[in-house]
């Protein structure tokens, strides 16, 4: 994130918000108590000696400066080490703030002399927010380059315009070898690894650009000859509000791809799912499972290591009930590589996705939600719908009704106003290993 106290404070939140999301999916299979205080799982972080010398380094040779966080939650580490001139050793990057000159963004290069970090040099980078820092090979030359993306921290009315840097560090010296301007870009898959969307097993970058009701490119590049040449181009509806979410990686069994998220109108959404055939960008035409009326970020929601996009599904016995007192399914799917979609998975969540109570696959479309007794928010009853039993029951408590009587709930989530409480039934309570962000552990 940007390198404010409150800005990283919030990231952190996130961060353990995302971890307890996990483990509440877990404790939904598994009859397990979640933890109900996640500020518990974390532990403060031991430096290594190496990382404490590097900062020093940098305090003692670049002032009083503090390293920027990229505003990228998938990775905010301020400061990146790697071997940017194959010669080895590791150099580190980082960038900081000088509000006082007229480039408000430098950046610094130090090398690994002997045991000690030294600085070789310094240099411009742009705008006043540093949004993205990755350390990748673009040049596909064996050496990793410097690409930072960089703004103004405006939004504007016809979409967030940032700028685009890619550095490369060759003889002692560091060449601004691209620039332009972007909205997103993908030059590594969720996993950090290769972007290859043309199968040549050389890293792309691919550059998302919204001008809203002008244009909605997505053009993809490689380094070749000394520039970045264009190897593919597509236009896509440029009428988008918004681009919420891109994630890329395996779309399908063998297929890389590229899925843009993005905001049609107020609670309208639509994921766009981008792959290259025979040198050309297209857009997989998957409208029936990918336009949605909700926010719905694409991602490996499986862990299986290919991408699903979701979407609502309404649970049977619902159709005459108002829309806003629907408590919707939200159901994943990934592409079958062809013209058609596979169901991985679906989970409830509540509205404000404080927990996420994720079905057993099996029992996809045999599930429902009593809309007799149920009502959105407050309690649900999930059933097999064709003999009505009770495999679930989720509870909004205040918090004085969950401390007078629980009525047998276990605790989910607790704010400071309520407690969500489940019931599970023995199709909801397999003891089984399960993997998250936490790491391996077994669920007791």
């Amino acid at each position: 994130m940007k390198g404010t106290a409150r800005e990283v404070k919030i990231m952190l939140l996130r961060m353990v918000a995302g971890c307890c999301s996990l483990l509440l999916l877990a404790g939904f299979l598994s009859g397990c108590n979640v933890i109900s205080d996640p500020i518990s799982l974390m532990e403060t972080p031991t430096m290594s000696d190496e990382k404490q010398e590097l900062n020093g380094a940098v305090n003692t040779q670049l002032g009083a400066v503090q390293p920027l966080r990229p505003n990228d939650p998938d990775d905010p580490t301020p400061i990146r080490t790697g071997d940017l001139n194959n010669d080895g050793t590791d150099e580190a990057v980082l960038f900081y703030e000088t509000p006082d000159e007229s480039v408000k963004i430098h950046g610094a290069l130090f090398e690994d002399q002997g045991g000690t970090w030294v600085k070789k040099l310094t240099f411009d980078g742009e705008g006043t927010v540093l949004e993205s820092f990755k350390l990748v090979d673009l040049t596909n030359d064996g050496t990793l380059d410097i690409v930072a993306g960089f703004s103004s921290g405006d939004s504007g009315d016809g979409g967030d315009q940032k700028g685009l840097i890619v550095y490369s560090y060759t003889g002692g010296t560091l060449e601004k070898i691209y620039a332009t301007g972007y909205t997103d870009f993908v030059v590594d898959d969720f996993k950090h690894n290769k972007m290859d969307l043309n199968g040549d097993k050389l890293n792309d970058l691919t550059i998302i650009t919204l001008r809203r009701n002008e244009f909605f490119t997505v053009k993809t590049f490689q380094f070749s000859g000394g520039t970045f040449k264009e190897i593919g181009s597509l236009d896509l509806d440029s009428q988008v509000l918004d681009v919420y979410n891109v994630v890329a990686g395996k779309v399908a069994e063998g297929r890389q791809g590229v899925i843009i998220d993005t905001k049609i109108a107020q609670t309208t959404t639509v994921s766009n799912v981008i792959v290259m055939d025979h040198g050309k960008l297209r857009k997989l035409n998957l409208m029936d499972v990918t336009f949605k009326d909700a926010t719905i970020a694409s991602g490996d929601v499986d862990g299986d290591g290919i991408l699903e996009f979701g979407n609502l599904e309404k649970p049977k016995g619902w159709s005459n009930k108002p829309l806003d007192e629907v408590p919707y399914f939200v159901s994943f799917y990934q592409w079958d590589g062809a013209k058609g979609t596979i169901f991985k998975q679906q989970q409830y969540r509540d509205s404000n996705e404080q927990v996420y109570f994720r079905l057993p696959k099996e029992l996809h479309g045999k599930v429902t939600i009593d809309p007799k007794v149920s009502k959105k928010d407050s309690y649900l009853r999930f059933i097999l719908d064709d003999t009505d039993k009770t495999i679930a029951e989720i509870k909004f408590f205040s918090l004085s009704q969950w401390e007078r009587n629980n009525e047998g709930y276990s605790q989910l989530w607790r704010t400071n106003a309520q407690v969500i409480g489940i019931k599970r039934s023995s199709e909801l309570e397999p003891r089984k290993t399960i993997k998250n962000k936490l790491g391996e552990r077994q669920v007791e």
